[in-house]
């Protein structure tokens, strides 16, 4: 071994060690010289600035107005028109109050409030067909379809995995498989029992329109079939039980037969009658062929005999209807010689502009929501002289809105409704209607198309969904007037014992509460039902509000109410619940187009809005739009509305007071932050003043500002 390293190690020597003639240690040299040196130093590229197209017009205007093809440079002087287009909106008035343009003190307010009244300015170009792809032009005419590209039977492939019935299904035939017992088909033996073997049927169509009936060993028909029988030359399948039950024969045109059975018989009659409907349908075809080639051959005789009877009184005519149609003819064979190229196949005619169109107000599925009757078990007559209706013993107010649990996401604006009888509403003291839904309008105008009567007990609200599925609920909370915790002011409504003693308690003390503390409100009850059915944004009709499950204190947010949403379709945790013993009566459809008689959120009527008309006033109720740029639009009407939600109010680091039993807020907007300063009057005055237990988290209450 050492000597083996030593020999290696002296030969390595020797390599090293070889004398070079002058010639190549020059060469050598000068490698190592070149291998040392820095490369060259490569040149940056010269900014090339794009071309000034305007100044090149003015530098060389002489050459090219004297050019002969200065009209494929120069811009037609009258290709610009201007137009202008009426603002049309699907209101009665304008959405800007009559006075918000004097009042603002920004030029820049000032312009903004201008455009939600101003008419459209459009500037049309007369010569617009002719700019784009030369390929492509004049580019707002029909396109033509694109050049069939020809597939042959050779270069298809063929995917395995994909199933072949699904593929029939497609092209519109006719398609069933199933397993099938088939006869020894050799002429030389005769059927019996043994010779049947079980298979897997396939009916396919084929792309000519004619069926193969193809076998195989097993279901996997991606596989080369065992064989195939053509029913192009079959006569007629018939019923034929001598050798097997249940067997059925396909009589072909060469006199031979195929004979086939099935496991019972309604499988056999489904087979016999779809073999059947195809060898009819294969008839049909045959027989409309035959009548179409004579029919041709008569026109072509009729017009060949009566071609010299009439072309002297219709040369006129003919001839500009022929110049016409050489016209259209070069037109059409131009595109047609362009779509030869195939790059021009390839472009995407889509991405043309569009037809511009006035910005307009967009809206999602629209719902009617009609509240009907809201009872409780609890009833009596509320009169002093015991002579009226029987209805409910105190005053109860419903709030209706969406929410999406799949985003977890509140998504509409809240709407009030009062379905309280007449001699129920007189327990409370008067008090203004700008408690109900934000408030009135102070424009005279409006006030003099709305009246005050209509508009202070709605009963209809329309509310619009942008993006529907099946998880988006309409949520009804119930309030009832202040009168003591949640739990007792519940608890007799959740018995059904000796309801009329307990109703006449509980009147007294309602009407005691009514006239003490008629304008504030406690939670008391709430209920839910689906909207939709699917992501087509069809309705849900047919569900109804579940039950009347009792509000608990300590969960009253929009995130409380969510998480019982999620659990909404787990009847298990759902009869844990406290539930109270009453009926809420809301029905849904859809909104037409010409609906009558509605306000939108700030309560501007529609044009089809009629004064004196019986029908009710239906409010829309304004939507909470997900922030996803698809949904993304412009502002085309005036909408200044500020919703308000109190989440909640801590007082644990106070020391003024031990314990609060109930506390009020009231929400005011102030010019500034001094003691002294006054309230600001807003366009749609709301106050709402709201009950806070000690302890508890106050449900979110949106007002318009």
């Amino acid at each position: 071994m050492q000597a083996d390293k030593c020999r290696t190690s002296s030969r390595s020597v020797k390599k090293d060690l070889v004398i070079e003639s002058p010639l190549q240690r020059k060469d050598a040299a000068q490698g190592e010289m070149e291998a040392e040196s820095p490369g060259p130093v490569l040149a940056k590229p010269k900014l090339i600035e794009p071309l000034d197209y305007e100044n090149v017009i003015v530098q060389k205007k002489t050459q090219i107005l004297n050019d002969c093809l200065r009209e494929m440079l120069l811009f037609p002087y009258d290709d610009f028109q201007t137009a202008t287009l009426r603002r049309q909106g699907r209101y009665m008035c304008s959405t800007v109050p009559a006075d918000a343009e004097e009042e603002a003190q920004s030029l820049f307010v000032t312009e903004c409030i201008k455009t939600y009244n101003s008419d459209w300015h459009l500037v049309n170009y007369k010569f617009e067909d002719y700019s784009g792809e030369f390929r492509q032009l004049p580019n707002k005419v029909a396109k033509l379809d694109k050049l069939p590209v020809h597939v042959y039977e050779v270069d298809e492939e063929v995917d395995k995995d994909e199933d072949a019935a699904s593929l029939g299904s497609q092209k519109g035939g006719i398609t069933k498989h199933g397993w099938l017992y088939k006869g020894n088909m050799n002429s030389a033996i005769s059927v019996t029992m043994r010779s049947f073997k079980r298979r897997f049927f396939h009916l396919l169509q084929l792309g000519d329109g004619s069926y193969n009936l193809n076998f195989y060993k097993d279901e996997k028909i991606s596989k080369e079939p065992k064989g195939s029988i053509f029913l192009d030359s079959c006569m007629g399948v018939v019923q034929n039980n001598k050798v097997r039950r249940f067997a059925f024969e396909l009589k072909m045109q060469d006199k031979s037969s195929y004979l086939l059975a099935a496991d019972s018989e309604a499988e056999m009659e489904e087979w016999i009658t779809i073999l059947n409907k195809i060898l009819q349908l294969n008839f049909e075809a045959a027989m409309q062929e035959k009548r179409n080639g004579d029919s041709h051959e008569d026109d072509e005789q009729s017009k060949f005999e009566g071609s010299g009877s009439g072309l002297d009184s219709y040369l006129p005519e003919l001839a500009k209807s022929t110049r016409e149609a050489e016209i259209k003819l070069k037109s059409e064979s131009r595109v047609k010689l362009f779509y030869l190229d195939p790059d021009a196949q390839k472009l995407d005619f889509t991405s043309a502009e569009p037809e511009v169109k006035p910005f307009e107000e967009k809206f999602g599925k629209r719902i009617l929501v009609k509240c009907n009757d809201l009872s409780f078990n609890l009833q009596c007559c509320v009169a002093e002289n015991e002579e009226g209706p029987t209805t409910n013993v105190e005053p109860f107010f419903v709030t209706l809105s969406l929410f999406d649990i799949k985003y977890n996401r509140k998504i509409s604006a809240d709407f009030h409704v009062d379905l309280n009888h007449f001699s129920v509403r007189q327990m409370l003291a008067t008090t203004s209607p700008a408690l109900m839904n934000g408030g009135r309008p102070s424009s005279p105008v409006l006030q003099d198309i709305l009246q005050e009567a209509a508009m202070q007990y709605p009963k209809q609200g329309i509310f619009s969904v942008t993006c529907p599925h099946p998880d988006i609920f309409l949520v009804a909370r119930i309030e009832k007037v202040l009168q003591g915790s949640i739990t007792h002011g519940a608890e007799p409504y959740m018995k059904s014992s000796d309801s009329s003693k307990v109703a006449q308690k509980v009147l007294k003390n309602a009407k005691q509460a009514c006239q003490r503390l008629g304008q504030y409100r406690m939670p008391f009850a709430w209920a839910a039902r689906t909207l939709f059915k699917d992501t087509s944004g069809n309705l849900d009709k047919n569900a109804r509000f579940s039950a009347l499950y009792r509000q608990d204190s300590n969960k009253l947010s929009n995130d409380d109410m969510l998480k019982f949403l999620a659990d909404f379709r787990k009847p298990e945790k759902m009869a844990k619940l406290p539930v109270i013993l009453g009926n809420l009566d809301i029905t849904i459809d859809n909104v037409s187009s010409d609906f009558p008689n509605y306000v939108n959120s700030s309560y501007i009527p529609m044009k089809q809005f009629e004064t004196c008309s019986k029908t009710p006033i239906t409010f829309e109720v304004e939507e909470f739009v997900p922030c996803i740029p698809k949904h993304t639009q412009p502002y085309t009407i005036y909408n200044n509305h500020l919703y308000v939600y109190p989440k909640y109010l801590k007082y644990d680091s106070q020391k003024s007071f031990a314990k609060a039993r109930n506390i009020a807020i009231c929400i005011e907007f102030k010019d500034s932050d001094e003691e002294d300063s006054q309230p600001l009057k807003t366009w749609w005055a709301s106050v709402h003043k709201k009950r806070l237990c000690c302890g508890f988290t106050p449900s979110p209450k949106p007002r318009i500002l």
